[in-house]
């Protein structure tokens, strides 16, 4: 019986060393769990400081540039305004220099402006003077060149005025000169010739006999003009076209000498112009047709 009973022990002991042993390696293996995920946790957790680190460093480095970046945004903000003041001063100085010259500029406009009527009333006054200075002298056109022969000029003239005036030959005319203009001569041209008078009265006869008749020489008509200043014949040569229209009808009655204006004789009437477009528009209006002659040569 003894013999049977002691595999039962055996088996039940061994049993119950098996069970401890198994609770005893049961309660080891939840440690052994734990050690073997944390063997593997800390070199990831490692890798991640590693990681963290460096994008920290990173960051910080980030920030430093953009902190130097600030910075220069600030010196340079700091410049620009500086800039915008020292403008804003510049701007400031401009606008007062521009309010003074604008106040120059004023006060010179006043000046100009009464120097220049002043300056039209002494070329006024003197073209006046002139003209007087000039009152005893007469200008004649269509004498051809060398009509005189070997006469002096002055003697030729004197010889035939009486004669072209239905004078008396010994009618006596006291010249101070006679000469030609001085225009280039050409042979058997016209050029002007001025005779100066040594007596207003004398002139003025003369002057008005010759428009009270045509006088002829050498086949050539003459004519007899009042002698003027530079600018007052070029004031009258602007009216030269239209001026023979009027003179073709009977109608020119001479200028006004200050300022110049063409006069004409209509219906009984004297008529005033002071430029040759107003006396051309007058010429169409009066029914002697259409011409273009303002601005013509």
């Amino acid at each position: 019986m003894s013999k049977h009973l002691a595999p039962k022990q055996c088996d039940i002991f061994t049993r119950a060393r098996r069970t401890g042993a198994e609770k005893q390696k049961a309660q080891a293996d939840p440690d052994l769990a734990v050690m073997a995920d944390t063997s593997d946790v800390l070199p990831k957790l490692k890798s991640l400081r590693t990681e963290l680190g460096t994008k920290l460093d990173g960051i910080e480095k980030r920030l430093t540039e953009v902190s130097s970046f600030f910075k220069t945004l600030e010196n340079n903000l700091t410049e620009i305004k500086n800039a915008v003041t020292a403008n804003e001063k510049r701007i400031d100085d401009a606008e007062d220099r521009i309010v003074a010259a604008e106040s120059r500029l004023d006060t010179t406009d006043s000046f100009i402006s009464s120097a220049s009527k002043r300056l039209n009333l002494l070329e006024a006054k003197m073209e006046d003077l002139e003209n007087r200075s000039w009152r005893k002298n007469l200008r004649l056109f269509g004498l051809r060149e060398g009509a005189e022969g070997s006469k002096p000029l002055m003697d030729f003239i004197k010889d035939m005025l009486p004669q072209w005036l239905d004078m008396t030959p010994d009618t006596p005319f006291s010249l101070e000169r006679v000469h030609r203009t001085l225009a280039p001569a050409k042979p058997n041209q016209h050029r002007a010739v001025l005779i100066r008078f040594l007596k207003f009265q004398e002139k003025e006869l003369v002057f008005r006999s010759t428009r009270r008749r045509e006088i002829t020489y050498d086949g050539n008509r003459l004519y007899f003009s009042e002698d003027f200043s530079a600018e007052t014949m070029r004031q009258r040569r602007e009216f030269n076209n239209v001026r023979k229209l009027f003179a073709d009808k009977g109608m020119y009655r001479g200028f006004l000498i200050q300022p110049c204006k063409l006069r004409i004789l209509h219906d009984k009437k004297i008529y005033l112009f002071s430029s040759p477009k107003e006396a051309e528009e007058f010429y169409r209006s009066v029914g002697y047709g259409v011409v273009t002659l303002y601005g013509s040569d």
